[in-house]
């Protein structure tokens, strides 16, 4: 294939690709929602489309350790059905099991346990085409810049932030997002990694805590008890990793303007001081108003300004998707990032096309994601010291030579 030129945005999808994502039991039919929608405003014209090369056993384990790998793979839908038809259920209590004697049973409780696939992340049909797929998606993104074939490459598969090396974690299997950073790393000296989620990057963060290579910034809210219960304020990192992980934890009730005050001070000092050479986004659209969550208050116009801050920055970029759990309004907001890629502005009161899914957006049947009348616990001090705290005079310019 021609090389194509550097100004082209890839979207990564297939058909078996879609098929995988929408399978994944925490956003059932989302994928399929995000890219009709996609499709329905044209936007499939205005880029290239490139389907992903699933991950084979080896290169998932350049990140993810064997024995997770083979537990994770070595679980057949015949498992799954067997479970079913046993009645074992990888998110009950095992003491209440009438079969608890059963020790086969009960060593496989623990055997699934050790690796994290119980109660978040049980096992689902299929889940091997959802690991490989949404894992070689982010690679065949991350490629495209390798090879000079993008200016911004798009994964809404991806995104799975909180995978640890050796266990599955809140609803996600495999570290997509590490993978396609340890890819880009064969081109890319320096990697900046900005995370939009409603939750803390934390797999993401830990996989390169010792590493002045890549810097982590995650704003996300954190409150005592909230999912993954990591990202304090400050400046984390060890070793040669120290002060490369940055996080701006928010409040309830986070506004637009509190979001992207506190996102781009913080956002502009680290392209500034860390020189990265390519960005990777990570657009969990989990924090929007009207997410089942309702933690914050954000509209798609916060999405849409972090893209435009970041393309700013003229460097090659890599998107992916997240969390978010409203299968219309991460529609929406993909969606809507797809056009700000491709140069195309949606109006956030823009009609919805007729689709397949139309009668999703009833009743409105527009982009418009609507507020919450709620206060914004953010306060203009709160916000000075996330900055302050991320802006560390330590920190100091990178020295590219």
């Amino acid at each position: 294939m021609a090389s194509l030129q550097a100004e082209t945005v890839v979207l990564v999808r297939s058909a078996r690709s879609i098929r995988a994502a929408d399978a994944l039991p925490s956003n059932p039919g989302r994928s399929s929602r995000v890219h009709a929608l996609i499709d329905a405003f044209g936007l499939d014209k205005k880029l290239h489309i490139v389907e992903p090369v699933p991950l084979t056993d080896t290169e998932l384990k350049s990140f993810h350790s064997p024995e997770y790998i083979d537990c994770l793979l070595s679980q057949t839908s015949d498992d799954v059905q067997h479970d079913r038809d046993t009645g074992f259920c990888p998110s009950a209590d095992s003491s209440n099991s009438s079969d608890a004697s059963d020790s086969g049973s009960a060593n496989r409780e623990m055997y699934l346990a050790r690796h994290g696939l119980l109660y978040d992340c049980p096992l689902f049909d299929h889940v091997e085409d959802y690991v490989r797929y949404i894992a070689g998606g982010t690679v065949t993104a991350a490629n495209a810049l390798v090879f000079d074939r993008a200016r911004v490459a798009i994964h809404w598969e991806g995104g799975r932030h909180h995978a640890k090396r050796s266990k599955a974690s809140g609803f996600c299997y495999v570290n997509d997002v590490v993978l396609g950073i340890l890819q880009l790393q064969r081109r890319f000296a320096r990697v900046l990694y900005i995370d939009l989620d409603l939750h803390h990057g934390d797999g993401v963060q830990d996989a390169f805590i010792y590493s002045d290579k890549v810097m982590t910034l995650s704003i996300h809210h954190h409150s005592r008890g909230f999912y993954p219960n990591t990202g304090g304020l400050g400046l984390e990192g060890k070793g040669r990793g120290a002060r490369h992980s940055l996080n701006i934890p928010l409040n309830r009730g986070a506004s637009d303007s509190s979001f992207l005050r506190a996102l781009s001070a913080v956002a502009n000092h680290a392209a500034t001081s860390f020189t990265p050479e390519v960005i990777v986004v990570q657009c969990g659209a989990d924090g929007l108003a009207s997410d089942p969550h309702k933690v914050f208050n954000l509209t798609t116009d916060a999405y849409a300004c972090a893209l435009d801050l970041i393309v700013s920055w003229k460097l090659p970029v890599l998107l992916v998707g997240g969390g978010g759990y409203s299968n219309p309004d991460c529609a929406r907001c993909w969606t809507r990032l797809t056009a700000a890629a491709c140069g195309v502005d949606i109006a956030p009161l823009a009609d919805i096309p007729e689709h397949q899914y139309l009668n999703d957006y009833a009743p409105a049947f527009d982009m418009h994601v609507e507020k919450m009348l709620v206060e914004d616990e953010n306060s203009t001090s709160h916000i000075d010291a996330a900055i302050a705290q991320s802006m560390d005079p330590a920190i100091e310019p990178h020295n590219p030579n």
